[in-house]
């Protein structure tokens, strides 16, 4: 008789690939947790977990839990180098993901009525996401972040909570990838130069207030999503729509991007990482289409 793998064991690998996404910018952990039929099961863990059946809730998150950490972590070295050596590969392949992810949003709003309230919210989302990006060249947004991190203030443990539950909302809105807002507003690298044995102490620290801020952000954004998607989704995803088209222009306009010395490699691999990244997002949008099931487990 064949055996069926324990579902800690199985949770603990739908982790792993919900990991890949978080850290990955462009891919959505709420849409991988989607595809793996995981979605309905995590959010309600966590809009149950502050009752009398603590616990229980808290054990069917662990495995996810543990299965997304052992994800991250195996993915922080590779991701470093590549910004370091291959930026605009790496950037490149993230705007694949991105645009190759735009169909799963719109497959939301398809056949609803467009009124002028959502179409307006489309278009701040487009234009606030967009200017993240020009502000941060104008601004040189990403010298003062490193020099945040270099001299390590007080008040970058607030703004790195902060970061963190706003980046969260990856992890629960199909579609949208929290890292890939990270990316944008310049903070993705620096955290993951967090990860460096260099003031191990301090670095621990600021990464333990960034993890009490997504996770706090998870159980908020959980529960305010669930709320929005559920009475409001048209309108809903009329703004995501609006933000994550504005990324791709902040994706590349940004003050990262201005600041690098592009080798010719990195210039020539760049398109084609793009079309990988579009391929990878577009099956991904596919396998949603043709499994409809899946759709209804997030409404």
């Amino acid at each position: 008789m064949k055996r069926k793998m324990p579902t800690a064991l199985k949770d603990g690998l739908k982790g792993l690939a919900i990991g890949t996404a978080i850290i990955i910018p462009g891919i959505s952990g709420g849409t991988i947790a989607l595809v793996l039929g995981a979605f309905k099961k995590i959010v309600n863990a966590v809009d149950n977990l502050f009752t009398k059946n603590f616990w229980k809730f808290l054990l069917v998150l662990i495995p996810f839990g543990i299965g997304a950490i052992i994800s991250v972590a195996g993915l922080i070295i590779p991701f470093q180098y590549a910004f370091k050596y291959c930026l605009l590969t790496i950037v490149c392949l993230f705007a694949g993901l991105i645009v190759g992810s735009i169909p799963n949003i719109t497959d939301n709003i398809k056949g609803q009525p467009h009124t002028k309230g959502k179409i307006i919210g489309f278009i701040i989302a487009l234009i606030l996401a967009g200017i993240i990006g020009v502000l941060s060249v104008i601004f040189k947004f990403g010298d003062t972040i490193s020099n945040l991190f270099n001299d390590v203030p007080v008040y970058l443990y607030f703004i790195l909570f902060g970061i963190g539950v706003i980046g969260a909302t990856g992890l629960i809105v199909p579609g949208f990838s929290g890292s890939m807002l990270l990316l944008v507003i310049g903070f993705y690298e620096p955290i993951l130069g967090l990860f460096s044995t260099n003031n191990l102490g301090r670095n621990i620290a600021l990464l333990a207030v960034f993890a009490v801020g997504v996770l706090v952000g998870f159980i908020i954004f959980s529960k305010i999503m669930n709320h929005f998607l559920t009475k409001h989704k048209n309108g809903t995803y009329h703004v995501i729509l609006g933000f994550v088209i504005g990324s791709i222009i902040s994706i590349f306009i940004n003050s990262n991007m201005f600041n690098y010395d592009y080798p010719l490699y990195d210039i020539i691999i760049g398109p084609f990482a793009f079309v990988i990244g579009l391929a990878i997002s577009l099956l991904f949008v596919k396998y949603v289409r043709n499994h409809p099931e899946l759709k209804d487990a997030e409404n």
